[in-house]
């Protein structure tokens, strides 16, 4: 497979900044859901809340339609989107 059908075949879970939800409980899903430790779960937390979004996850697609179902269930804004070639 080229690279470039390789990326294109690539999905990005974003979560958006929905400025309801608690800090700490955004830390505290991405560090549970994702693996994540407590500085880079922070990290990605601060960049969706200064940039509106924030890419916390790349994949297959079906794996970031979990991901996004996942954050959906724990009340976070998600939406999946191709990642740029």
């Amino acid at each position: 497979m080229s690279d470039d059908a390789q990326r294109s075949d690539t999905w990005s879970t974003i979560l958006w900044d929905d400025e309801v939800t608690l800090q700490p409980y955004v830390v505290h899903v991405l560090m549970h859901r994702f693996g994540l430790d407590r500085a880079r779960a922070h990290e990605l937390m601060q960049l969706a809340q200064r940039d509106g979004r924030a890419v916390v996850a790349h994949g297959s697609r079906e794996e970031q339609e979990m991901h996004v179902a996942g954050l959906h269930g724990d009340g976070l804004l998600a939406t999946l989107e191709r990642a740029a070639p």
